[in-house]
């Protein structure tokens, strides 16, 4: 309350001091004109006035606007009009929070209605309005609103979380707005475009924001939460158990119970009586959380950074499509917090266009079942093929991790009819074609550092491709290395000397996986076949591994023979050689 002249007026809603100009900005309800002529803002409920030393200590600042429509002078508090939410007619709107901008030529508004103005200041000319429908995003619900049953049942009436609950200013040209369902935005004054992204921060409902300050500001929001059941108040006897719903709908439904619910509350408004007094509901206690949380202006490449940190991955994305930033990062981190399979091949590893990345991580990562780690191998093979070796020569790569592409076969005459064997014949040999005007068109004695440590990574992953095919072999077969495939031990096996592989099942007498790496490496390990042979423990038969042993034969009569030199056979055993193909 102010008294102005000895007279008692009403008070303000909201002000803003400018003290640099000493100027006092009150605002409050609309005013109802009746064709006064009053100025926009006026009629809104916003005035200016200058402070005095003397009296009446407030002039109020007009312009030309204020001048022509208005036979005399007010006093300051004469336009108000303090009959909002009047039920007698309409609701009535006014001004209920306002911010001054840092330079202090602008103010910003917000209205009963949700109405969102901004006012050039001191002529207090309308610069932008929004009402609550055009405010871009106004009617976002919480994410944990939308997937919580409980919380979705607790909100009847949506319209009232859209509304704008504080105000203030980020810089001259963005405000900070916050709304009842605990959105937060940073949003141009031009547009009210959220310079924050698509999405908008999340607090708990209606928050209070401050100005930025130094790159940042601060934001107060208050967690309510109802204490357990077993931290509440012990009810006394007699005492109803509000339960968990807290609803008014307690009453009895027969018209009896509600008769003689009436005389017990006249009985004892009359005796006070114990007896008479009604149930009273357990008490429910209460828990608020206040939380001071401070927000930074930061670069997009810090907020794309953070945002990947927090896994949320989406958001990121659309960072990084909106800043054009490099989208690798967000899936190299979920390829890296997930288990390696077909599937995280598809969805993340596939997307990661980094060609040396790529391949170290097919290189280095050994996934935990057999059929994915040939997966991730195959996959690395795709990308160090012939298209990608030319691409590199030509320098059109770029770093790029390229795949091959399909080979156009699609040419032969629609007269033709082909059986199916006879089509895959046809496309067989066209891509055998292709593949050799390939390899006529690169030089290998000039080719450039990351054509060579393309090809060393080939080779490798064609080695290591080699040693998982002979592994399957040893645990079984396909269906058998599913069950029994050990990822470590792979890691270890497939970087092995393959010599010292075989002396170490040799020493654990294991004959079946020793006859396989003589089968199958026999062109590395047949040279050294009684090295590997005496590593057998002597504990062990040699009827088990007679079959590996190297067998005497006769060539004839001859003067060895005569002093009983018996030669030995170097290639007892047949050596089924399972070449991938090693060459590009």
């Amino acid at each position: 309350m102010y008294r102005s002249e000895g007279q008692l007026v009403d008070s303000y809603i909201t002000l803003q001091f400018w003290l640099q100009k000493h100027l006092l900005i009150v605002g409050g309800c609309e005013t109802d004109n009746d064709g006064a002529g009053a100025s926009k803002a006026a009629s809104c409920g916003l005035s200016a006035w200058r402070v005095l030393s003397g009296s009446p200590y407030y002039k109020q600042v007009t312009s030309y606007e204020d001048d022509i429509g208005t036979a005399k002078r007010r006093s300051l508090f004469k336009i108000m009009n303090f009959k909002f939410y009047n039920k007698q007619g309409r609701e009535q709107d006014g001004v209920f929070r306002m911010s001054l901008s840092p330079d202090g030529t602008r103010l910003a508004a917000i209205h009963f209605s949700g109405k969102l103005t901004v006012w050039g200041i001191p002529s207090l000319k309308q610069q932008g309005e929004w009402e609550q429908n055009d405010q871009p995003g106004y009617d976002d619900i919480k994410p944990e609103w939308r997937l919580s049953l409980e919380k979705r049942k607790k909100i009847k009436d949506k319209a009232s979380f859209y509304p704008l609950i504080d105000v203030n200013w980020w810089s001259e040209s963005a405000v900070i707005l916050a709304r009842c369902s605990g959105a937060l935005t940073v949003s141009s004054v031009k547009t009210l475009k959220n310079l924050l992204g698509k999405s908008c921060e999340w607090f708990e409902s209606s928050p209070q924001v401050t100005s930025a300050h130094d790159g940042g500001f601060l934001s107060l929001e208050c967690e309510v939460k109802l204490a357990p059941k077993r931290l509440r108040l012990e009810s006394r006897p007699g005492d109803e158990d509000g339960g968990e719903d807290d609803s008014d709908s307690d009453d009895e439904s027969s018209t009896k119970a509600q008769y003689f619910g009436y005389i017990k509350q006249a009985l004892y408004f009359v005796t006070e009586m114990e007896r008479f007094a009604p149930p009273r509901k357990r008490p429910r206690t209460i828990i608020k959380n206040y939380r001071l949380v401070n927000l930074r202006s930061t670069t997009p490449e810090e907020l794309y950074q953070r945002k990947i940190d927090n896994e949320e991955y989406g958001e990121a994305l659309s960072l990084a499509q909106a800043y054009d930033l490099d989208s690798d990062l967000v899936y190299q981190r979920q390829w890296r917090k997930s288990a390696v399979s077909i599937a995280s091949i598809q969805d993340y590893l596939s997307k990661i266009n980094k060609r040396s990345w790529v391949l170290h991580e097919c290189l280095e990562r050994v996934p935990e079942n057999v059929d994915a780690a040939k997966e991730l191998l195959q996959y690395g093979l795709k990308g160090t093929d012939l298209e990608a070796l030319i691409a590199i020569g030509k320098g059109e790569d770029g770093g790029r991790f390229i795949l091959p592409g399909d080979v156009d076969i699609d040419e032969l005459l629609y007269e033709e009819f082909l059986t199916p064997e006879e089509e895959a014949e046809s496309r067989k040999e066209r891509e055998a074609m292709k593949r050799q005007e390939l390899l006529l068109s690169v030089d290998f004695s000039k080719l450039t550092l990351e054509q060579k440590e393309l090809c060393r990574s080939r080779l490798k992953l064609l080695t290591y491709l080699d040693r998982l095919a002979t592994y399957e072999e040893i645990l079984g077969g396909p269906h058998a290395a599913e069950q029994r495939y050990d990822a470590e031990f792979f890691k270890k096996f497939r970087n092995q000397n393959i010599i010292l592989s075989a002396k170490t099942y040799a020493r654990e007498s294991n004959v079946r996986a020793l006859e396989i790496l003589f089968t199958y490496h026999g062109s590395d390990l047949l040279p050294h076949r009684l090295a590997v042979l005496s590593n057998f423990p002597e504990t062990t038969s040699p009827h088990e591994y007679s079959f590996l042993l190297p067998e005497a034969w006769r060539r004839g009569y001859s003067q060895k023979e005569e002093h009983g030199f018996l030669s030995m056979n170097p290639a007892v055993l047949t050596v089924n050689k399972r070449k991938p193909e090693l060459e590009l």
